[in-house]
């Protein structure tokens, strides 16, 4: 059961995994840089959609981790179940984001 739910988590984690992927490699000049449009890192679409990475990171990464610490940690100590095979299973999260990119990069 935790297998299952983990791998059910891994869909919502995926917009927050890419925008961290792209933050790190696409957009790692302004990355984290606020100085807007005065700053040097590259043209103004790029200033604009690292913002957009950045909240999708912040916001939905953290309500994200807010679920998985709730259904891995909270849910199973609650009820008496074992709170390491959750974490062991919370693993499991990144493999639907892998399975999307490993599909992309071969049909694309």
């Amino acid at each position: 059961m935790p297998l299952v739910v983990n791998l059910l988590l891994g869909i919502p984690a995926m917009p927050p995994l890419h925008s961290a992927w792209l933050l790190l490699t696409e957009y790692s000049p302004c990355a984290w840089n606020t100085s807007g449009y005065t700053s040097d890192c590259g043209d103004v679409s790029m200033i604009e959609a690292a913002g957009w990475h950045r909240a999708s990171v912040i916001i939905i990464g953290g309500l994200g981790l807010l679920v998985i610490l709730a259904v891995d940690v909270l849910l199973p100590a609650s009820t008496g179940r074992r709170v390491r095979t959750w974490l062991t299973a919370s693993f499991l999260l990144p493999v639907p984001y892998l399975f999307t990119v490993i599909a992309f990069a071969i049909f694309n």
